[in-house]
């Protein structure tokens, strides 16, 4: 998004990008941004957490009329409380568990 930010700007149009890697997203320099401390791939909060995701999509969303410099952007109040690996536990450990066996 943060490379074809620019573009839609251009346009007339504001963009906001969320980011939980803000030594990546400052790099790319996208127009303003959001950063939340969260783990990669939730980038807006815990699974399940509903409450938690609208809240942070709403600041994100406020965010488009708050940040007025160019290439600036906010800290989300937000911090992550699930489980650290919340989201791989479902994921097999071994190969074996991937590869059906013989019947």
């Amino acid at each position: 998004m943060a490379g074809a930010a620019p573009l839609i700007e251009a346009w007339g149009i504001p963009t906001i990008s969320l980011s939980t890697n803000p030594g990546a997203t400052g790099r790319v320099m996208p127009p303003r941004w959001a950063h939340a401390s969260f783990p990669r791939g939730s980038m807006l909060g815990e699974p399940g957490n509903h409450d938690k995701q609208l809240a942070v999509l709403r600041d994100v969303l406020a965010a488009l009329r708050s940040i007025t410099t160019p290439g600036w952007h906010i800290e989300l109040p937000y911090r992550w409380e699930g489980s650290p690996v919340m989201w791989r536990q479902a994921a097999p450990r071994r190969l074996e568990q991937l590869t059906p066996r013989p019947a």
